[in-house]
């Protein structure tokens, strides 16, 4: 048998009456159940017919195992009939009761006198932290619950009142995996036809075997009716059929209930192919028919394959024309059930192939790393994107091996076009920021390895988060590695020198001559005066400090080109440091990094460097020895001009298959990013409906703009309260996403005229918008 929420509830309940430690310790004599918000109440029935030994407080009621507090203590003594077996431990729901209630020994409620002692002989359902469990708690928890997601708004907690009795009966696979919101908890409760039909055909046994033979024959009659479809005769194949066929009545609707969240119906994909399969012809459009969309994905194989070897500009022609002819495929469904991934890939890699194609136009090298920073990082986004959309295997030899014959030389000549601007006498281009210095109430916070794309991506989320940024570049170092450029970032900078050539490009403390280490680094920092912070920590906002954050550059040479997966949330992770430091106070920012990278599936180009001419050799750059004569490009150590630094030409590499790699002369590496960031006051919006759209008692509204203390209402009369259509003539609340559901109270009102209205805090109407009461959507801008 399937197990059901109440069934979890009922061995949940069991297992705690049953906790202990036989031979040690003495069963307790009942479990006690409190509940002072009396959440629990409305499944008591279907909980007692789980549990024979639930009982509950309440007046005398035996036959519904309802009693006062001294007949439930008779019940545990067994002195009266009705009483569990010996060996079972009775269960006392006691509503309205909380805990402290039950404790308070001497002040305890007169109703209460009778079961005071049996929390000593006996046991409390509580959660962990010592409170009472409520379903939302159970719902939610990973110990000692379900660990289930659901969401936390006003509305949810509504619903969730309201669906307990149907939600107990919900098999609890059912339910993992997605969100339990409101409009999922009220369709539960009052499904609407469309609902019904695709709960049936997503697995017909299961639905009929939950629903008595009354509530079966309903829902066939109201199929006939609405659906002009016999489940009993007509069968899940044809339902498939006509489903896919949308014909112009209730179908339709169905369908894009299924189109909107096509996760709750897992198994109606099965036999949407299964009725496409010997029908093509009758279902050619690859937006209805899973099986079409599935050989539009192979011939989208087919066509990328041969692409990987092909010339940059001709395959960014087949890029464009397989964009034009799949393109359309990413609005469908079978998008959202992840069944085209080839078109989905195809969207940046289009992106990619358009931009690989245009070459930037400078005269030195501060015009190009401006064309860069400006520009030029949206290819480099645009193969991070294509990158990380690559999930299945069987994408990646051709998916990236495209994205390679796009991007590689792009690469290539914009880092030639670099390195040709600063060879000799031309370079160093110098630092146009300089390094950090102390100042009351700034942090800086390093980010290694964070690439001028990967930053761009970082503004714009720390902007939507409500902060204020300035996005500027800078110049890295040469070579463009972790231990030379570092230093040159931060407020040591001034204080650091070079070593020699065998050093491995690592710098020296000054005065001292020691070596650089993390250890030394950090140490000087708090000599100078810097605070030092660790992950979380947050310091003293009045004074001035340094911090470190990310993963980027470990990640990139760890997993080669599969790091594009992880910059999302490496994004997300350095927003919430961000956050979290200008919340404790801290008036500014400076985000600081030491140098980019290239990212290339399937290696950069092999270029050799014989060992013997290097004193060391890395991907990107090697130390040359004293005298050495080569005919590779030729540029000084930051730390010391007497350092000769060879770089591979171009986006070469001295060592063979190396996919993510740094520290020789690109504009990846060297343009790196400078941000200022400051929390910055949100100008609030004023609120305003957006988008209403019924499905025949139910409306779902989005609303925007600034929502705090906001509620929806539908009314025949926009300034009368009185008029309300909604369920209890209660306005609703939105959720902080501005979206909320509401509901007529009588299905007789649907086709008739009225409005939906915005109410501010005083309940003042603040925005309006007419409609017609179960139309199927309507949409409304307004510029403001």
């Amino acid at each position: 048998m399937t197990e059901n929420l109440g069934l979890r509830v009922a061995a949940t309940l069991r297992a705690t009456a049953q906790a202990f430690a036989a031979g040690d310790q003495v069963a307790p004599c009942a479990l006690l159940w409190p509940d002072p918000e009396r959440l629990w109440e409305p499944v008591l029935p279907k909980m007692q017919a789980l549990l024979p030994e639930l009982f509950a407080l309440g007046n005398y009621a035996p036959t519904e195992r309802i009693g006062p507090g001294l007949w439930l203590r008779c019940l545990e003594a067994r002195s009266i009939p009705g009483a569990p077996s010996p060996g079972v431990t009775p269960i006392f729901y006691l509503p309205g009761v909380s805990r402290e209630q039950l404790r308070a020994v001497e002040d305890c409620p007169p109703e209460l006198t009778a079961l005071v002692e049996l929390q000593f002989r006996g046991v409390l359902w509580l959660h962990v932290n010592g409170k009472e469990w409520t379903p939302y708690a159970y719902l939610v928890s990973e110990r000692g619950g379900l660990g289930l997601e659901v969401a936390r708004d006003q509305a949810t907690l509504d619903a969730l009142a309201g669906a307990l009795p149907t939600l107990l009966d919900e098999p609890i696979s059912h339910l993992k995996g997605r969100l339990l919101d409101a409009a999922y908890l009220n369709e539960l409760v009052a499904p609407d036809a469309s609902g019904l039909m695709l709960r049936w055909l997503n697995n017909p046994k299961e639905f009929q075997r939950r629903r008595s033979d009354a509530e079966w024959n309903a829902f066939c009659q109201q199929s006939k009716a609405d659906f002009r479809f016999d489940p009993t005769k007509d069968g899940q194949l044809k339902a498939a059929k006509l489903l896919m066929g949308r014909p112009a009545n209730q179908w339709s609707e169905a369908w894009q209930r299924f189109v909107e969240s096509p996760d709750n119906y897992p198994g109606i994909l099965e036999w949407l192919k299964r009725a496409s399969s010997n029908s093509a012809s009758l279902f050619e459009s690859p937006e209805c028919c899973p099986n079409t969309n599935e050989r539009l994905e192979r011939e989208l194989h087919a066509s990328l394959s041969p692409l990987v070897d092909r010339p940059q500009n001709e395959v960014a022609v087949a890029v464009a024309e397989l964009e034009s002819k799949h393109g359309d495929r990413r609005r469908f469904v079978w998008q959202k059930l992840g069944l085209s991934p080839l078109a989905t890939v195809l969207e940046p890699l289009a992106k990619l192939a358009a931009l690989c194609t245009q070459q930037l136009s400078a005269s030195n090298a501060q015009e190009l790393a401006d064309a860069y920073s400006k520009v030029g990082w949206m290819a480099d986004a645009a193969a991070l994107e294509t990158m990380a959309a690559c999930d299945a295997n069987f994408q990646h030899t051709e998916v990236l091996g495209v994205l390679r014959a796009l991007y590689l030389p792009w690469l290539e000549n914009s880092a030639r076009q670099l390195q040709k601007f600063i060879a000799p006498p031309e370079y160093p281009p110098m630092s146009r920021r300089g390094a950090p210095v102390a100042t009351a109430g700034r942090i800086v916070l390093f980010i290694d390895g964070l690439r001028i794309d990967v930053a761009k991506q970082l503004v714009q989320q720390l902007s939507t988060d409500g902060f204020e940024t300035v996005d500027d570049w800078d110049w890295s170092t040469i070579p463009t590695v972790t231990a030379t450029a570092k230093p040159a970032a931060s407020p040591l900078a001034a204080t650091t020198s070079g070593g020699e050539a065998d050093e491995e490009f690592a710098t020296r403390l000054m005065p001292s001559g020691q070596r650089m280490t993390q250890d030394r680094f950090l140490a000087a920092l708090k000599a100078a005066g810097w605070q030092c912070l660790a992950p979380g920590e947050t310091g003293d906002p009045s004074g001035w400090a340094w911090t470190e954050a990310g993963t980027l550059d470990t990640r990139g040479h760890a997993e080669g080109w599969k790091l594009a997966r992880s910059v999302n949330s490496e994004v997300r992770e350095l927003t919430s440091r961000i956050s979290q430091l200008l919340k404790a106070g801290w008036r500014e920012i400076m985000v600081t990094t030491d140098h980019g990278w290239l990212l290339v599936p399937g290696g950069l180009p092999k270029v050799e460097l014989k060992s013997f001419l290097a004193e060391h050799r890395w991907g990107r750059c090697a130390a040359l020895k004293a005298g050495t004569q080569t005919d590779m490009p030729q540029l000084s150590w930051h730390w010391n001009n007497a350092v000769s630094i060879a770089s591979p030409p171009g986006a070469g590499c001295f060592r063979a298959g190396v996919e993510y790699c740094h520290g020789g002369v690109s504009l990846q590496e060297m343009v790196i990013p400078r941000l200022l960031v400051k929390a910055a006051p949100m100008i609030p919006k004023s609120a305003n409906v957006t988008l209403a759209s019924w499905r025949n008692a139910t409306c779902r509204i989005a609303l925007e703009g600034d929502l705090l203390g906001v509620r929806v209402d539908v009314r025949s009369v926009q300034s009368d309260p009185a008029t309300s259509l909604l369920a209890d003539q209660q306005s609703r609340e939105p959720t902080a996403e501005g979206k909320v559901t509401v509901y007529l109270e009588n299905e007789s009102d649907i086709g008739k005229t009225a409005d939906i209205v915005l109410l501010d805090k005083e309940g003042q109407v603040i925005d309006c918008i007419p409609t017609r009461l179960g139309e199927s959507s309507y949409e409304r801008t307004r510029s403001r």
